[in-house]
C-alpha cells in the first residue's frame, strides 16, 4: 500500500449536516461534539447574518447634454448624417381608453 491509500483509508467519512432537521446544532453536538456545535452554530449565525441583508438600489444618474424633448408635443427628428434627417410629427391628442361610467348591476 502506498501512502496515498493509506490515508485515503483512515479518512472516515463526513456527511453533510442534514438542514430540514429541526435541531441541526444538537445533531452537530451528539455528531462531532462541543466543538462542532459551537462551529455550527457560528456558522448558521453566520449565515443569517449575511444572507438576511437587502442589497441597496444602486443610485444611477444619467447625463444629458440638452433638456429632455416632449415627444408627443413637438415630435422628434433624428440626425443620420450630414443629408439625412428622420422626423416624426407630434402625436395626436386622444380621450382616454377605458373611461367611462359603468351601468350598475343593481336596478
Amino acid at each position: 500500500m502506498s501512502d496515498e491509500q493509506e490515508l485515503e483509508s483512515t479518512e472516515p467519512e463526513l456527511e453533510p449536516i442534514d438542514i430540514a432537521n429541526d435541531d441541526p446544532i444538537e445533531t452537530a453536538r451528539r455528531r462531532y461534539g462541543t466543538a462542532g456545535a459551537a462551529l455550527a452554530g457560528g456558522m448558521f449565525g453566520l449565515d443569517v447574518a449575511l444572507g438576511l441583508k437587502k442589497k441597496p438600489d444602486s443610485v444611477q444618474v444619467q447625463e444629458a447634454p440638452t433638456d429632455p424633448v416632449d415627444i408627443d408635443a413637438d415630435g422628434i427628428q433624428v440626425p443620420i448624417d450630414a443629408t439625412t434627417v428622420v422626423s416624426t410629427p407630434p402625436l395626436a391628442r386622444h380621450d382616454p381608453i377605458g373611461v367611462g361610467k359603468r351601468k350598475s348591476r343593481r336596478s
